[in-house]
């Protein structure tokens, strides 16, 4: 059963008065949910204890210590959404003015009170906080989207720029790998007086690193072509992403054994389905996982989750980790390709730029943040159908 006290608006009432605190109770509990406080500092540390619940603050002017005037000056400082109310049996005229221009109090009321009044009183004052919360939710709401749709255009143009400029980058590295060649056959020729035959070994293993990472970049430029590649919508098949994240698991288990990563799952259902690019959705858990192993300490721990999203007909793959990112770098950079979080200058960092790339093509979003304690938390939200979508809400 829904407790109807509990989302009743909320009401402050401070007053030393003992008998004023059991009227203004009697009178309203059935109304509001009342809170009293005998004191201006039992008053603050109610409000503090309580300030989800408490929409509006009133209390007597004449207090001991410090005048209710003092008090709401300070609820302004530290909450300013609070609704402000000042009860008076004397008519300071110009302190109550003062008062109400410098925004310490939104109205007062004149002792003795007209309790139909100051029920009147407290219900717009509610009315006004209510409406004031809205605005301010949805200026906090259109700040965010403003700032994720600037991050999100930030991010594609970076990774349109880094596609177009490896195409360049993919052919120049052609012609050194046939230069390469060239150099082994005359390594490989007995009759090639080019090195002494107890140095060519040492030749033929460094000529074999550099080849291998050429391909490597190679390799990793076509993935960064196909995953900027438009989604055909022709392409979409129901998937259940736990079974293709258990391969991609497989798949790339060797690559993690050679450093010694654990990937951990977190908690969530045990069917995910969605509808996608099988193929694309594959290549997005070994881009993950990829990233994992590339960018953490040998012997470290990750985890990956998938959970569902059913208000935004979405689902989750939430991965989070403890490697390195420094204090200096915000975490919505590390989208940024050739943003390399090991400092390893032979990686591209392109593996999330992928990632990206996918989630987006199919409608998603993806999110970054630092974990406290050291690391970083990424959020890959994508809607269940793509051709469906609707924009995701990372703040709801």
């Amino acid at each position: 059963m829904v407790d109807v006290i509990k989302n009743r608006p909320g009401v402050l009432f401070v007053d030393d008065e003992a008998n004023a605190l059991k009227v203004f109770r009697r009178a309203f509990e059935r109304d509001f949910l009342v809170f009293t406080a005998s004191s201006v500092d039992a008053g603050l540390e109610l409000l503090e204890s309580e300030t989800q619940k408490i929409s509006v603050v009133i209390t007597d002017q004449r207090m001991p210590q410090r005048s209710g005037i003092a008090m709401l000056s300070e609820v302004r400082r530290l909450y300013p959404e609070k609704i402000r109310l000042l009860t008076t049996a004397y008519t300071q005229v110009d302190t109550l003015v003062d008062a109400i221009n410098e925004g310490a109090v939104y109205s007062f009321i004149s002792k003795p009170w007209d309790l139909n009044k100051l029920r009147q009183e407290i219900l717009s004052a509610i009315e006004s906080y209510s409406t004031a919360n809205e605005q301010r939710s949805l200026l906090s709401g259109r700040i965010e989207e403003l700032k994720q749709a600037v991050l999100d255009e930030k991010i594609m143009e970076i990774g349109n720029v880094a596609v177009n400029l490896s195409h360049y980058v993919d052919n120049a590295l052609c012609p050194i790998e046939l230069l390469i060649s060239k150099i082994e056959a005359d390594l490989h020729d007995s009759s090639n007086t080019l090195a002494k035959a107890e140095d060519r070994a040492t030749y033929l293993d460094f000529l074999k690193r550099i080849r291998i990472h050429i391909r490597s970049t190679s390799s990793q430029i076509a993935r960064l072509h196909q995953a900027n590649s438009r989604l055909n919508p022709e392409s979409l098949t129901k998937i259940e992403l736990n079974t293709i994240f258990q391969q991609a698991m497989a798949s790339n288990q060797v690559l993690m054994n050679g450093k010694n990563i654990r990937i951990e799952r977190l908690p969530g259902p045990a069917e995910c389905h969605i509808w996608g690019d099988r193929e694309r959705l594959v290549d997005l858990f070994n881009f993950l996982l990829a990233e994992e192993v590339v960018s953490l300490p040998e012997s470290s721990c990750a985890s990956i989750g998938i959970s569902q999203l059913p208000e935004q007909n979405a689902i989750r793959i939430t991965m989070e980790d403890r490697g390195p990112i420094p204090n200096d770098v915000s975490p919505s950079h590390l989208l940024y390709p050739f943003n390399v979080r090991s400092g390893d200058p032979r990686q591209m960092g392109v593996f999330l730029i992928c990632a990206y790339f996918i989630v987006r093509s199919h409608g998603g979003r993806m999110e970054t943040h630092r974990r406290e304690g050291g690391g970083v938390q990424f959020f890959f939200d994508l809607p269940i159908n793509p051709m469906d979508s609707t924009k995701i809400d990372f703040h709801n």
